[in-house]
């Protein structure tokens, strides 16, 4: 608090600092003065919300080994193998009615340019961004290959990040997704 110590009538500010890793929630915070007269006890609410990492993208190198945020269609996953770093990488399954798309939905800047990179693997791999924003880029290449996908954002600021394959040519894999 600043001052340390408070004249009864004068004014005081109580700064609060939470950790980055703080949940986010709903906290009660109780304040008590103490006096040679006694005690004044208020309470009050402090709200810690989610920060958005930078980029927007969360979850890029699918390293939680869980597909959250991301959400794909029938068959999608995380898997170990093959991963371009780390442990894992994302799966998207196509087949012979389904691209297999695996998508999160992220919020930037609105009407600002950006570079969406992934390193993808499998036949007819795409990359791309739709919703607020357009852009894809896609290859056949066998091993992994960085693909790259130029964007601006729309006044919303949202878009839709996307892996997917192509109908009948089977799985495509994708990591270490990132947005600058």
């Amino acid at each position: 608090a600043t001052p340390g110590s408070v004249t009864a009538g004068s004014p005081a500010t109580l700064n609060i600092t939470t950790a980055g890793t703080t949940t986010p929630g709903t906290y009660p915070l109780t304040v008590t003065g103490t006096a040679a007269s006694g005690t004044h006890t208020s309470t009050y609410t402090l709200t810690v919300t989610g920060v958005t990492p930078p980029g927007g993208l969360v979850n890029g190198g699918l390293e939680t080994g869980s597909l959250g945020p991301w959400t794909c269609q029938s068959g999608g996953s995380v898997v170990s193998t093959p991963a371009h770093s780390g442990s894992y990488a994302l799966q998207a399954a196509a087949s012979a009615s389904q691209t297999g798309q695996c998508q999160q939905t992220v919020t930037l800047a609105p009407n600002k340019a950006y570079t969406l990179t992934g390193w993808v693997q499998g036949s007819y791999a795409y990359l791309g961004v739709s919703g607020g924003a357009t852009g894809s880029a896609w290859t056949s290449a066998s091993g992994w290959t960085k693909l790259t996908v130029p964007f601006t954002t729309g006044a919303s600021g949202t878009a839709t990040v996307y892996l997917h394959g192509w109908y009948g040519q089977g799985n495509v894999f994708g990591d270490d997704f990132s947005i600058a």
